[in-house]
């Protein structure tokens, strides 16, 4: 919360915006859902979201690709000194791909209703 607050308010300052997560467990945590209550209330409950739904999460159709490709082939000699280059990684992508990628969610959802809940991506 503490990196997510900050970057909400400056790229959606007082626009509409809903949150999505993956539904780990540790995002369901009762202290994590408290969080979410009173920061973001119209997040969409985990029982609104399909389970198991990478190709409707703007973060593994498209983020985690690219930034894999940007560390791809380098050698890390640490969990921190890989961390430190996706942090890189993702400080260098582009707000217009990120707001690309957000925005396509809503013709995903239409395409994957339309597939009822099949593959849906030769639709898009």
């Amino acid at each position: 919360m503490d990196n997510l607050l900050p970057w909400v308010t400056q790229h959606f300052a007082g626009g509409p915006f809903i949150l999505q997560q993956d539904w780990a467990p540790s995002h369901g945590s009762r202290s994590t859902l408290a969080v979410l209550e009173a920061h973001f209330p119209g997040f969409l409950d985990k029982n609104l979201w399909p389970a198991s739904s990478p190709d409707l999460n703007p973060m593994d159709f498209s983020v985690w690709g690219m930034l894999e490709g940007k560390i791809a082939g380098k050698v890390f000699a640490t969990v921190d000194d890989l961390k430190a280059a996706l942090e890189v990684a993702w400080a260098s992508i582009d707000d217009g791909y990120l707001r690309r990628n957000v925005n396509s969610v809503k013709k995903r959802l239409r395409a994957c209703v339309k597939a009822r809940g099949s593959n849906f991506e030769i639709l898009l």
